[in-house]
Order: structure tokens, then sequence, then C-alpha cells
């Protein structure tokens, strides 16, 4: 029994002692495991911490890359805005300075084309004084065409340009052009034709761009052509709705084909050397931008010494009715009708010569006239006599137009007043703000004296007796011309006369009728009448 038990006990020991060695060893084998996994772990932290201190390193460094970026956007952003607001302020300094130029030239030139038409139309003038006289009021015209030439490419270069749409009677506006395009062609010996192809009456557009454009092209041509003729045609295109197609053509020296693609370019003028340089070359270029804001398009089709045709378009919205046309070529000013002749008149003006002028224009026609030197005085005025109608300078000393006109629409009957501002300023965008602060209508200086008369007619509603009134009333009698009259003619117009009669030149012998009209008023009526009733032989009688 103990010998079992002895060897039982051996046999249990045996395997206790199996057990606790392989517990041991799995023990030692568990810790040398987790020992060699945390040594994984730990390279593995290391890697880890390796990455994401170079991944960090990385990001800092595009961070740092992207905030420079953004810097230099910032920069690049600060000195476009610095740049842009530097051509802003460049543009307004430029059109201020402009704006100025433009009222220091065209305050002088006012006076001087205002008192030529004075003078012209003065009675005592002689035939050769009123030639003179011509001269002085054309080389005035180009003068402003000059000016208005620059003003008007500076605005479309800083695109402040507008169109300012209006109805108008187009036969009317073109009959205006050929009028005035048909004298200086006859000056050069040149056949001017106009060919108007079932175009609409009335038509709404930028007439003062549209009339700009056709006058440019049509000087051009004059100014480039020695003989033959120049032809105007304006047609309907058919295939695009609502728009005019014009055609300028003359049998003048051409455009060389060098020239042919800087034609329409700022400042470029022909190089033909027998023909004197007038102007800055900018008609065509600024015809080309001003068809552009009209919706249309200019094509050249010439040779040199072959001729030139230029074609343009522009767009146009039907009208049944316009704004009434004041012609005063026909429709001369005489007086103030004596219902009229009671109202007075408020001249506000700082210039003693531009003062003088508008003065004279509108006693020249029986109209009471009052004056004011400054903004202030026409208020002391308005307060004292209560003016039909003011014309008030803008720009003055002590107290500028604008300032007066608003204080006096805040008087007693100061809304009822009419005030038509008198400006030197070309920009065309100063109309809105003048109407603004209370000013009727606006007239820019150099003004025609027919815009004074008809801002007078179209505000107050005052009548005038005209020349064609007169005629008008000669005309109801018999015209019994005799040779003793026309005697008193000086003998150069009545040979001019004579050569129209014999010619049967209507358009040239009625323009010799209206350059003697103010001298010799019922001659020109009794001529005016028999040439409309083609008696030309009555009138080569009285001349011979």
């Amino acid at each position: 029994m103990l010998n079992y038990l002895y060897e039982n006990y051996f046999y249990c020991l045996s395997i206790i002692l199996s057990i606790v060695m392989f517990a041991f060893i799995t023990i030692i084998w568990v810790l040398n495991k987790h020992k060699r996994i945390n040594k994984e772990l730990e390279t593995l932290k290391e890697h880890l911490e390796k990455l994401v201190d170079n991944r960090t390193k990385e990001l800092t460094q595009s961070n740092k890359q992207l905030q420079e970026e953004i810097e230099k956007r910032e920069a690049a952003q600060d000195a476009l805005c610095q740049a842009k607001d530097a051509a802003e302020s460049a543009n307004r300094a430029k059109s201020e300075y402009l704006a100025n130029l433009s009222h220091e030239l065209r305050t002088p030139l006012n006076v001087i084309l205002g008192f030529s038409q004075l003078l012209e139309r003065s009675s005592d003038a002689t035939v050769q004084q009123r030639e003179h006289l011509q001269i002085i009021n054309r080389s005035g015209e180009h003068l402003l065409a000059l000016i208005n030439d620059v003003l008007e490419m500076s605005k479309i270069e800083a695109g402040q340009i507008r169109l300012n749409l209006t109805s108008f009677n187009l036969h009317e506006s073109i009959k205006g052009i050929e009028e005035m395009i048909r004298r200086r062609a006859e000056e050069k010996g040149l056949i001017f034709q106009v060919d108007l192809q079932n175009i609409p009456k009335y038509i709404k557009t930028d007439e003062s761009k549209f009339r700009q454009i056709l006058i440019n092209i049509l000087n051009n041509a004059i100014k480039f052509t020695d003989s033959g003729s120049i032809q105007l045609r304006i047609f309907v295109n058919k295939s695009v709705e609502k728009q005019l197609e014009i055609e300028i053509e003359d049998t003048g020296i051409g455009i060389p084909h060098k020239d042919m693609q800087i034609i329409f370019e700022s400042f470029s003028r022909l190089s033909h050397d027998r023909y004197g340089i007038e102007g800055f070359g900018l008609g065509l270029a600024i015809s080309k931008k001003l068809i552009a804001i009209l919706g249309g398009n200019i094509s050249i089709d010439s040779k040199d010494r072959c001729g030139t045709l230029f074609r343009f378009s522009i767009s146009y919205e039907n009208e049944k009715q316009s704004l009434p046309i004041f012609d005063s070529q026909s429709n001369m000013i005489l007086s103030v009708d004596k219902n009229w002749q009671h109202i007075q008149i408020l001249v506000v003006e700082d210039k003693w010569e531009n003062r003088l002028l508008l003065k004279s224009l509108l006693l020249q026609v029986g109209l009471k006239v009052l004056e004011a030197t400054n903004g202030q005085k026409a208020i002391e005025q308005f307060l004292r006599y209560r003016p039909a109608l003011i014309f008030m300078d803008i720009r003055m000393p002590l107290m500028s137009g604008i300032e007066a006109t608003q204080k006096i629409r805040k008087l007693p009957q100061g809304k009822q007043a009419k005030i038509i501002a008198i400006t030197a300023h070309a920009f065309e965008e100063f109309r809105e703000d003048i109407l603004a602060v209370g000013c009727d209508d606006l007239i820019r200086k150099p003004y025609r004296k027919s815009e004074i008369y008809e801002s007078i007619k179209k505000h107050v509603g005052a009548t005038f007796v005209t020349n064609r009134a007169l005629y008008d009333e000669i005309s109801n009698t018999d015209t019994k011309l005799k040779p003793e009259e026309l005697a008193v003619l000086p003998e150069k117009i009545t040979l001019r006369l004579k050569k129209a009669a014999i010619d049967l030149d209507v358009s040239k012998f009625e323009s010799i009728v209206e350059e003697i009209r103010t001298a010799y008023p019922k001659i020109a009526n009794d001529l005016q009448k028999l040439s409309s009733q083609f008696r030309y032989d009555q009138i080569l009688a009285c001349i011979n």
C-alpha cells in the first residue's frame, strides 16, 4: 500500500511538475511575445510619429506656401484695385480737364459766332461784308467741329457715351444736311445727289449721332473730290428688320491700298501729297464707333484715284409722329408777335460779352430784357420782376446757376418759372444733372439764334413774325418786279442771279435770294415768288 502510494505520489508529483513547467514555459513565452509585440508597437509608434512629423512639416510648408500665395494674390488684388482707382481717377481728371477746356474754348467761340450772325443780319452790311462774315461763321463752325471731335473721342474711349433716343422727322433731318452739304459741294463745282428710297418719314434713334456720322463722311467726300459728283443713297434693308442702309459714293481721289487698314484708326489721315491735311484725323474713327453704338457696321470700297464708296447701317424704331423741327433758314425770325412784346426775359451771365450777345438777340426781335451778373442778382431780379423766362448761365462766381435755380424753385411762384440753362459744358450726360436741379431745358454754347427763339416759343408759347409769314403776305398780291428795283443790287449779285436763271438752277437761284433777303427783303420776296412760279423769263427781262 505504501509502495503504491509512494509510486503514485511520484507520478502525481511529476504531473504537477510538468504542469508547473508548462505553465512557466508558457508564461515565459507569453512574456517574450508581449515584449516583442511591445517592441514592434514601439517601432511602429516611432514610425508613425516620424510620418506624422513629416506630414506636419509638409502641411506646414504647404500652409506657408498657401499663405504666401494668398498674400501675393491679395497684393495683386490690391495693386489691381489701386490701378483701377488710378485709372478711374485719371479718367475723371481727364473728363474734368476736357470739360473745363471745352468751357474755355466754347465761351469765346459763342461770342464770335453769335456776333457774326448779328452783323450778317444787319441791314447796313454790304454784300462783301456778309461774305466775310460767312467765312468767319464757317471757320468758327469748323473749329467747333474739331473741338467736338476731340471731346467725342475722349468720351468713347472713357466709355461715357450714351444713346439719346429721340423721335424725329428723318426726311427733314436729311434735308437740313443736304442743304448744308450742297452749298459746300457747289463751291467746289461738284454735283450732289440725294436718293431716298421709300424710307420712313419718322423714326426713333439718336438723331445727333446719326447726323454726325453723315456729316463726317460727306465732308470727307467733298474734301477729297475735285470734280464729278457725290451721291447719298438711303434705303431700308429688306432682309434685316428696322435697319437703314446708307451709301455715300464719290468720284474723288480714292483711298490707297496701304491706307485701307488704318483709315478708321484715330488720328490717321490720307497720305496724298497734293492734298492739304485738315482736322485731326478723328472723323472716320468716331463715325465707326458711333455706327457700332447705333447697332450697325461700316464697310468701304475704294481704289486709288478711282473714287470711294462707304456703306453703313443703323438700327431704328418706327414712329408715327415726331418733335417739331424749327427751320431757321426758310422761316427766319424777324420779330416777336405784338401780343408777346410785353413779356420780360432775364439774362443771367457773368461775362459781359456773352450777356451782351444774348441781350442783343432778344432785343433785336422786340423782347424786353432784364440782366443779372450772378446767381444772387438773378434771385433779386426774379423777386422784383417775375420774368416769364430765365436764361441761366451755369458757371458763375459768388453763386452758380445751379444754386440760384434751386433757390428760385423754393420761392413763391418759383415752381412756375421757366429756366433755361446756358452752358459751355459739352458732355450730353451733363444734361441729366442740369434738369435734375430744376432747369426746364439746356442750350449749349456756342448756340444759334434759332435755338434761343425756339426755346422761348417752346417754353413760354410766344409766337414770332417770320420772313415766311412776310412772304405769304406779299404772295397774296400780284408780283410786279421792276428793272429799276433790281438796279440797286450789287453787280456781282445780279450776274450770279442771271446765270442761275439762264441755267434754270432753282437751288442756286434761291440760295442767292436768301443771301440778299436781310438787306433787300422786298426784292428777295418778289424773286422768291417768281422762282416758285418758274417765271425766270420775267426775272431775266428785268435783269436785262
